[in-house]
């Protein structure tokens, strides 16, 4: 039997990884900001939404996934400070730490605005990433 690779789950990862980052900032801006991978119901005033959109498999150990992140805020300004905050946390997010899969930040788009159906000032940014998985006994 082959060396077998188990990937980490990127959103989880991701979304634990900006909750963090964004509440040590210890600003306004970046205080109690909900993190998740899924849109709150009822809508918060500051919110992001990390997807992995997944991507090819470059190495027996590494794939190439593209990440998308909309963030929404309660102004035009607060969605667009808080997404080039996002923005910053997630372009320095590759390092050799254990738990971090993130091995390369290959590019990033955005963040732009997007039209939301219910009025919420929305940001959009997608990131291009080179992740590493964990060999799988």
């Amino acid at each position: 039997m082959g060396k077998r690779v188990l990937f980490t789950d990127l959103e989880l990862y991701l979304t634990s990884r900006l909750r963090a980052e964004l509440a040590a900032l210890g600003t306004p801006l970046t205080a109690n900001v909900f993190v998740s991978n899924r849109f709150p119901d009822p809508a918060r005033e500051k919110t992001v939404v990390v997807r992995d959109d997944s991507g090819s498999t470059s190495s027996i150990v590494t794939k190439e996934p593209s990440v998308g992140i909309t963030v929404l805020g309660k102004t035009d300004q607060m969605a667009t400070d808080l997404a080039n905050v996002v923005h910053m946390i997630m372009s320095d997010c590759a390092g050799p730490e254990l738990d971090n899969p993130v091995a390369n930040v290959r590019g990033s788009n955005g963040p732009f605005k997007v039209l939301d159906e219910g009025g919420q000032p929305r940001r959009y940014m997608t990131f291009d990433l080179s992740v590493v998985g964990n060999a799988y006994p």
